[in-house]
């Protein structure tokens, strides 16, 4: 399995902070529904309300998840799609961006790539998905879709990663 692209979320890697949103919801509906379910079978004590509040917010933030899922599933396969059927073109790495804010578990914060590449005459720019080593090289492998060539996945297998970390 392509554990960058394929679309059924990493949670060790999510590719994107749409993916780490998703992670983070999903966690959160497991708890409030727990803590609701928990109340309605043992009398917890509380200042105000109902427990079955809990699992009420638990489903409300479900229906938050939900869509979330939906958009990061069809991201994950439009990434499948352009790594399977795209039109490989080779890119350049115009910029190397260090999210020092995006935190996820005990991993590294992660960085992102822009690549240039040219298709038909025109320049294009791409941006990978959450790399969670330091790519250290210059060229990248671009996988693009000829009808929109503005459509293009940085692929993350072809970059260079700097060892020393």
């Amino acid at each position: 399995m392509y554990l960058h692209t394929h679309y059924f979320m990493d949670l060790r890697r999510p590719a994107s902070r749409l993916e780490i949103v998703n992670i983070v919801l999903y966690a959160l509906v497991v708890v409030f529904l727990l803590i609701g379910g928990l109340g309605m079978l043992i009398a917890l004590p509380m200042r105000h309300g109902e427990p079955g509040f809990f699992a009420l917010t638990g489903l409300f933030l479900l229906l938050a998840a939900v869509p979330c899922t939906v958009v990061a599933q069809l991201q994950g396969r439009r990434r499948e799609w352009l790594r399977c059927s795209g039109f490989p073109v080779q890119g350049q790495i115009v910029q190397v961006t260090y999210h020092r804010f995006v935190n996820y578990g005990n991993q590294r914060h992660p960085w992102t790539v822009w690549c240039e590449y040219r298709y038909e005459g025109q320049t294009y720019t791409a941006r990978s998905t959450y790399l969670w080593d330091r790519p250290a090289g210059q060229i990248a492998r671009v996988f693009l879709d000829q009808e929109r060539p503005g459509q293009a996945w940085v692929d993350p297998k072809s970059l260079e990663y700097d060892k020393t970390r």
